[in-house]
């Protein structure tokens, strides 16, 4: 994807992102954007071209082929920070849109129209001649006629399946907690993906199991909200080393039966390889090429660690957008609260440090988040179930806490982009997974 550095980008990363849906693009570029007025073009004219004129747009290409942009095909056009290919630069002369923009329209389309232009450019597009012209007229039409789409997917499967890490994968920010731990998610999270004009909006499900608390039947009621008709598309999530059960197939079979249409995604191919895929497909085939009633739209095996075929999986579902616009503001990942998040990541370390038997009776309520200053200030309970838990939660002189707290801030500094000040603090809470108020702290 386009990643845009420059002095104005308004609403370029929309149309550069339209740009590489509808040609195909692979991999990730970088290009600089450069905003100025006639004098400043015509230096710039002046000095890159040695033509005393101002223009509307300058395109400078770094590459002198397109293919798939990877380190692999552009060794010296790479940019290790940024993580990308230098496709190159582009200079749009304000002044110029704003005449333009008397006849054609708006000045906020001709500038958006200059960057596309320019971008096309990079991209190897010209218009010497009048067949040239008009293909890359078409295109630019194309790019700014678009209209935004959106899609909302729910993610489901059995516990531990890695349906919180494909979310992640795709959106690119850290939506959901990750553990080896099974039941990691305990509320639909939502999760937006925006790209060009196409946004998927996720539903990161709890794992399927039968509830027995208060906080169980909150994990189901989320499961069977997602599947009771928000969602447009359905993704079932199998994890490939594990094979697929009796239970995988009934769950199939009943997702056969909506409207939805099903994708399966066979994760964590990294850990088992193509081997461990084929008596899956066997399982999978009567259900892919059925004669009678729906079938599955595809089969993706993926791995989140390696990004295999995750793009794959993005572009089928940007496929499924229908018209309608975003369901959300095209900068938001998540809708859920800032402090919701903190207290998910928090509880994601405990998970991950403490013993086996303890992370299921552990909560985090977040009791405070001041930003009013830098570090942000944020203090949290975490909650326990047991007094036995508390001082294993604690560890010796503190360490276990410490350490949880340290590896949480980290994230949580990533999150808000800022230094962060975090304090936990340990409480018993008897019970507290039928307990409504407390849920309720928490924020489910």
């Amino acid at each position: 994807m386009f990643k845009l550095t420059g002095d104005v980008l308004g609403g370029f990363n929309r149309f550069a992102g339209i740009v590489y849906d509808i040609l195909g693009l692979k991999g990730d570029v970088s290009v600089d954007i450069s905003v100025i007025n006639d004098e400043e073009m015509r230096v710039l004219n002046r000095d890159t071209r040695g033509i005393d004129k101002t223009t509307d747009v300058l395109s400078y290409p770094a590459l002198e082929k397109i293919e798939e942009f990877s380190q692999k095909n552009y060794p010296n056009d790479y940019d290790t920070l940024q993580k990308a290919v230098v496709l190159g630069d582009i200079a749009i002369n304000t002044d110029a849109a704003a005449r333009q923009a008397e006849e054609f329209g708006t000045g906020e389309r001709e500038v958006n129209y200059l960057f596309v232009h320019g971008l096309l450019h990079l991209l190897g597009y010209d218009h010497m001649t009048d067949e040239d012209k008009k293909s890359m007229r078409e295109i630019e039409e194309r790019v700014l006629g678009a209209e935004d789409m959106s899609v909302v997917a729910a993610v489901i499967g059995r516990p531990n399946a890695g349906k919180s890490s494909l979310v992640n994968a795709i959106v690119g920010e850290k939506v959901s907690i990750v553990s080896p731990k099974p039941q990691t998610t305990r509320d639909r999270i939502t999760g937006i993906c925006t790209e060009g004009n196409k946004q998927i909006v996720f539903l990161d499900t709890p794992g399927m199991f039968r509830p027995r608390t208060k906080l169980d039947e909150h994990m189901d009621k989320s499961i069977k909200s997602s599947l009771g008709g928000d969602a447009d598309v359905v993704i079932i999530v199998l994890d490939c080393t594990k094979g697929i059960t009796a239970d995988d197939e009934k769950l199939i079979e009943e997702r056969l039966g909506y409207r939805a249409p099903l994708y399966v995604v066979l994760n964590k191919v990294d850990l088992k390889g193509y081997d461990a895929i084929y008596p899956i497909l066997e399982k999978l085939n009567p259900y892919m090429s059925r004669k009678e009633g729906r079938s599955i739209k595809d089969v993706i095996p993926t791995s989140c660690k390696t990004g295999q075929n995750i793009d794959i999986l993005k572009n089928a579902l940007k496929a499924e957008c229908a018209s309608g616009g975003f369901l959300f503001p095209d900068d938001e990942y998540t809708d859920r609260p800032v402090k919701f998040i903190i207290g998910e990541i928090v509880r994601e370390k405990a998970l991950l440090f403490l013993q086996d038997e303890i992370p299921h009776g552990v909560g985090v309520a977040v009791t405070k988040v001041d930003e009013g200053g830098s570090p942000v200030h944020i203090t949290a309970d975490v909650i326990v179930d047991k007094k036995s838990h508390k001082q294993i939660v604690i560890g010796d002189g503190g360490a276990m806490i410490k350490k949880i707290g340290q590896s949480a801030r980290r994230d949580i500094e990533q999150l808000t982009g800022d230094k962060v000040y975090l304090e936990l603090f340990v409480k018993v809470r008897t019970g507290w997974r039928d307990k409504q108020n407390i849920l309720h702290d928490i924020g489910y």
